[in-house]
């Protein structure tokens, strides 16, 4: 097998492995033991690939993420785990499968193997994530399905026409590097939210509701969400205080506080961005770091009609109706929405407070 072909292969694995790691072990493993694919000398580690007991545990896996990633959240909480152990995956089915190239060629082709894997787990994580927002799960359940093909056809695909896997997958890394941005605040959303979900951080205590300038009175659902947002608030990173109050927060009383959160893909030129949500004078200010750059969204606590809160398996989300349309925030697990139904109480009473 020439290096072009090896290349081929081996960016088809990587690819597949990245969309379905335990279903790309199954087919080669499949395709080995009946002969479908011939290994070239020096291939024999991939063998083991072959063994009933490596097929069996392959097809439970197999299984076990065909029925998950069914399920709007719960698909995106699996595709966290494996952010690492796909790219890993592919990384060691791409040393079974170089044979006996010359090293530097191993390392360059492992390398790249475990990258294509990469590129192709966090597409596909991205694409989940943002059609699990919608309301209907046929699209879920259809896009899952169409990966449930495109796996095997990958492996298919590298081990009969790896010229043609080459092609596409150049294909593919190249409208990857354009949406790259994107899918990687997309990636880095889902992780930071499950290393959160699974962290849970015993929250020092909070300084109290953040004081918010006399206004008139707020509408109840608004009143809940700032309720919320000031119980959960913790002091904000030294940056984050320092930005806010040069160009924000001139008479604020008390500490400059707020919950950690994400915009939704309706805060214009911010979507998927990390940042925090505080309470500045009668404001809602999300404060966030943008291309190097600092940038401030306001919204006036006066100007929310409505607030709500929906639960979700990775991430709250807090949909505020303002005059402008909706404005939706995505909020960690750390953030407790359990009395959600009660607070609008205690908002009133710290929001009449202010001065």
């Amino acid at each position: 097998m020439d290096t072009i072909q090896l290349l081929g292969s081996t960016l088809g694995f990587g690819f597949a492995a990245g969309i379905r790691l335990y279903a790309t072990v199954l087919a080669l493993g499949l395709a080995i033991r009946f002969d479908w694919y011939r290994l070239a000398p020096g291939q024999e580690h991939l063998r083991v690939l072959a063994d009933p007991i490596v097929i069996a545990i392959a097809g439970l896996a197999c299984l076990i993420e065909f029925a998950s990633d069914k399920i709007p959240w719960v698909d995106s909480l699996w595709d966290s785990f494996h952010t690492i152990i796909r790219p890993v995956g592919a990384a060691l089915l791409a040393v079974g499968a170089l044979g006996s190239a010359e090293p530097a060629t191993r390392v360059i082709l492992v390398i790249l193997c475990g990258g294509v894997a990469f590129a192709s787990h966090s597409s596909k994580a991205a694409t989940r994530l943002a059609v699990n927002h919608s309301p209907e799960p046929f699209s879920n359940i259809a896009l899952s399905l169409f990966e449930d093909g495109l796996a095997p056809f990958a492996v298919w695909l590298a081990v009969n026409h790896p010229l043609a896997a080459s092609l596409l997958v150049a294909l593919f890394l190249a409208g990857f590097a354009w949406v790259a941005p994107k899918v990687f605040r997309i990636v880095r959303l889902e992780l930071v939210a499950l290393r959160t979900l699974i962290a849970r951080p015993s929250r020092p205590v909070s300084p109290g509701p953040t004081p918010v300038r006399a206004t008139p009175a707020l509408k109840p659902d608004a009143a809940v969400a700032v309720s919320i947002v000031a119980r959960n608030a913790l002091p904000l990173p030294e940056r984050e205080v320092r930005i806010l109050t040069s160009k924000q927060a001139a008479g604020q009383s008390g500490p400059m506080v707020g919950i950690r959160c994400a915009a939704a893909k309706d805060i214009q030129g911010l979507r998927n961005s990390i940042g925090y949500l505080a309470i500045v004078n009668d404001e809602l200010v999300f404060v966030v770091r943008r291309l190097f750059k600092y940038r401030l969204y306001r919204i006036g606590v006066t100007d929310i009609g409505s607030a709500e809160w929906k639960r979700g398996l990775l991430m709250h989300r807090l949909v505020l109706q303002t005059s402008t349309g909706k404005r939706t925030f995505y909020v960690f697990k750390d953030v407790d929405v359990s009395r959600v139904n009660t607070a609008g109480a205690s908002a009133r009473v710290a929001i009449g407070r202010g001065g």
